[in-house]
């Protein structure tokens, strides 16, 4: 019983949740009402009679605001279609005149506008060409017809003041509108002007008519002259050259790198910018010939100067239309009818206030309306004389040398092959003609092709000297060190086990496992150890390259690079070896290494010795020369006694004269490139200073500054000055006591000028110094003696320049 009571109760409680479920599934709108209270309790009845009374209410609501929304726009809909039912009815009827009348034009047509209306139309022309004019300017500008441009703003300034000059009562309703037009009119001059001139310098090839324009635009607009027209397409030109050449900051930043040899390809730009630069010069002589220069057929008047004539005279004037036309079908044909076509005749001016007209949309209405002032305009150009063109043309000529000789280095700088030099300086020889202008440009290049092919073998030929020197320098570390062993006994290393290629690698197509096998034999039958052989082989391959180099190249070229391999180069890659020995005999442990094994070191020492005597040869004979030529202008022609007296500082010479000092200077600057390493002495200063005295021994002169000049050499030399025959000779001519009194004099001179001549005279014996002598404890040979006093005025041995004949008259206050 009891469990018979829970189920009831269980199915009692489960019956209304499947009745709200039910309730919430089924849609009730459609079903009966007594059905809904046959099928549901009371209260699922009331639920869903709520459901459904909300369910109205927001239909409702949403049906009112619909209507209060969209009503409106309901009602504009139809009367946008009743006013366009009525439109199309007039339109249809007008359609039907328009026809009528163009079949039967002897028909009139009834007027239904004011006659006063004909009073404003020339108003109405000018405001409409003045609201008109800048979209025209953009039109043109953007489409680069800068005459056209030019012209228009030109009407439009015509236009303008004559507004201006109309009636008070005509005018007044528009004063206000034009003067904001033209106010926005006013800038265009200043950019057709800006834009003109920079097509004037565009990169690209300027075609002749439309340069013509250009130049005619801004002789129209600038008042140019016809001289200065040219001076500025020259200018123009050249700027162009400019940017075509002009490198970015990085790029010349980057220049000193590109020097070296390593960079293995050229820019490949540079061919391309040359060959354009060079069509801009010429593109621009051809221009200016063209353009500029007085032609037979045209009574001796340039293109420019007949085109000036052409546009102040302006086109054939037509008559003016009449007035009693029918309005309604002129302007019917107006916007109808095409624009007519703007045909430039051959005889014709280049532009005239009519042709420019007829571009515009308004044109049949601006042609008729528009006074004869506005559309018979033609500028006013102050007539200029004809320019002498090859005045012109000379010094810009000029410019432009300079600009490629100072631009054509820095791209020329980045090529590192002989062979590709010439090959770009065949492409821009086959550019330029062989005469005028094209002759001096290419004799310009040719000195920078010249100046190219010497820096790259000069850097080449460092290159070997310098790998010379770094090899054989690692590959002594590496001796020393004992890291290379096979390289001490060459002919073990020949002997030694080989390993022979495997058989997949002679089995390869290509064949390099052998080829390399082979290698390896040759090298060991000639004795190429690992260490020598990676030496010998960067040598050889900086050889071979120079030896490519040199393929092809005319005869002449070869001739430079020998006097090139023999020039100052060679001299320097001289002196470094003969350094190199230097040092080995006299500031390195080599000698001393190697004699622990039994080397004899005398005989090795004295054949570096000989080899540093040799590497000096030539760097002696350069010398000489140098300061030789130095002295020559001691025993011009052109001297007098008057101008050697003028440097001494009594009756005699006292000191040495300006050009033997200048002369010692340039030796001691040679000195210094041997690079003597301290403590060591040798005899190439004793050498160099006697081959010196050999050579100016042989100049004729004034006796006594030479007497002094020769006994000063031979003071250095340590030679006997009384015993010398060929000052013996100089004095006999010389009055006074200066023969007794010249060693004196030489050994204070020496004495004053030892801290200049100091790497001359570092192999004459130091003066014993007394105990006085404290202002001379540091000098060599010791201090000079100040006979004069303390207030005596020192005089420097080197003529730094020659007092004015009335400085001594000016007054100093101190």
């Amino acid at each position: 019983m009891t469990q018979n009571s829970d189920a009831s109760s269980r199915g009692h409680r489960r019956r209304p949740a499947l009745g709200k479920e039910a309730a919430e599934e089924e849609d009730w709108a459609s079903v009966d009402p007594d059905d809904v209270f046959r099928r549901l309790p009371v209260n699922e009845v009331k639920r869903v009679e709520a459901k459904m009374r909300a369910d109205a209410l927001n239909k409702q609501s949403e049906l009112r605001s619909m209507v209060g929304m969209r009503y409106r726009d309901l009602l504009t809909s139809a009367s946008q279609i009743t006013s366009l039912h009525s439109s199309s009815l007039r339109l249809s009827s007008g359609l039907k005149a328009v026809g009528a009348a163009c079949a039967n034009p002897a028909v009139d047509v009834p007027e239904v506008e004011d006659e006063g209306v004909s009073e404003l139309l020339p108003v109405a022309a000018h405001v409409k060409l003045l609201l008109d004019a800048p979209e025209a300017l953009y039109s043109h500008l953007a489409h680069h017809a800068f005459l056209k441009a030019a012209m228009l703003w030109l009407l439009a300034r015509v236009v303008k003041d004559g507004l201006n000059e109309m009636p008070d009562e005509v005018k007044g309703p528009y004063v206000a509108l034009t003067q904001k037009q033209w106010e926005a009119l006013l800038p265009f001059r200043g950019q057709i002007v800006s834009r003109a001139t920079s097509a004037l310098r565009a990169r690209e090839p300027l075609e002749k008519q439309q340069t013509a324009d250009t130049l005619l635009a801004l002789i129209i607009l600038d008042g140019l002259s016809v001289d200065d027209a040219l001076e500025l397409l020259l200018s123009q030109r050249l700027r162009a050259l400019r940017d075509i050449l002009a490198h970015s900051s990085g790029r010349r930043r980057s220049s000193a790198r590109r020097e070296s040899v390593t960079a293995k390809e050229p820019p490949k730009d540079v061919d391309k910018t040359l060959a354009e630069a060079l069509r801009c010069v010429l593109d621009a002589e051809g221009l200016a010939h063209a353009l500029f220069e007085p032609r037979r057929r045209a009574e001796g008047k340039s293109v420019i100067q007949e085109a000036i004539r052409l546009v102040q005279a302006g086109d054939a004037t037509a008559k003016p239309a009449p007035k009693n036309h029918n309005r309604r079908a002129s302007r019917i044909a107006s916007i109808s009818l095409p624009l007519p076509p703007v045909i430039r005749s051959a005889d014709g001016p280049p532009t005239s206030a009519q042709r420019v007209l007829s571009t515009l949309p308004a044109s049949q209405i601006l042609l008729r309306y528009l006074p004869l002032s506005v559309t018979g305009f033609a500028p006013f150009i102050a007539p200029s004389p004809s320019p002498l063109l090859s005045d012109r043309l000379s010094p810009w000529e000029s410019q432009v040398v300079a600009v490629l000789r100072q631009t054509v280095p820095v791209w020329l700088a980045g090529i590192t092959s002989v062979a590709d030099v010439w090959a770009l300086r065949a492409a821009t020889r086959n550019l330029l003609p062989d005469t005028g202008m094209g002759l001096r440009i290419r004799d310009a290049l040719e000195a920078e092709w010249g100046a190219r092919v010497q820096a790259i073998w000069t850097a080449k030929l460092d290159t070997v000297v310098t790998g010379a020197r770094d090899a054989v320098q690692a590959a002594a570390d590496k001796i020393r060190s004992g890291a290379e062993v096979q390289d001490n006994d060459p002919a073990a290393y020949t002997f030694a086990d080989v390993t022979f290629p495997s058989a997949s690698a002679l089995a390869g197509s290509s064949g390099a496992g052998f080829a390399a096998f082979l290698g390896n034999l040759k090298k060991r039958v000639a004795h190429r150890t690992p260490l020598l052989d990676s030496v010998l082989s960067g040598l050889e391959s900086a050889a071979a390259d120079i030896a490519a180099d040199l393929t092809g190249l005319p005869q002449n070229l070869g001739d430079d690079y020998r006097s090139k391999l023999g020039g100052t180069g060679s001299i320097e890659a001289e002196l470094f070896i003969g350094r190199v020995a230097l040092f080995l005999a006299h500031a390195s442990p080599f000698l001393s290494d190697l004699g622990a094994v039994g080397t004899d070191m005398p005989r090795a020492r004295a054949a570096l010795m000989e080899t540093h005597t040799e590497s000096t040869v030539q760097w002696q004979a350069a010398a000489v020369d140098a300061a030789h030529a130095a002295l020559l202008p001691l025993f011009d022609t052109h001297r007098g006694p008057a101008q050697v007296r003028a440097l001494w500082q009594g009756p005699h010479p006292t000191a040495p004269s300006p050009q033997l000092l200048t002369s010692l200077t340039l030796l001691v600057t040679a000195v210094r490139r041997l690079g003597t390493p301290p403590g060591v002495e040798l005899d190439s200063v004793p050498r160099l200073l006697r081959a010196f005295r050999t050579e100016a021994r042989d100049l004729e002169g004034l006796a006594a500054q030479a007497a002094f000049d020769l006994a000063f050499i031979d003071m250095l030399t340590e030679d006997d000055i009384g015993s010398d025959p060929i000052i013996k000779s100089l004095l006999d001519g010389v009055a006074g006591d200066f023969g007794r009194r010249l060693s004196e004099l030489v050994d204070e001179a020496l004495r004053r000028t030892q801290v200049v001549l100091y790497p001359l005279i570092e192999h004459l014996p130091p003066v014993e110094r007394g105990k006085r002598e404290r202002t001379g404890a540091l000098m060599r040979l010791g201090g000079p003696a100040l006979r004069g006093g303390v207030g005596t005025e020192f005089k420097s041995p080197l003529a730094v320049a020659r007092p004015g004949k009335r400085f001594g008259m000016l007054s100093i206050v101190v």
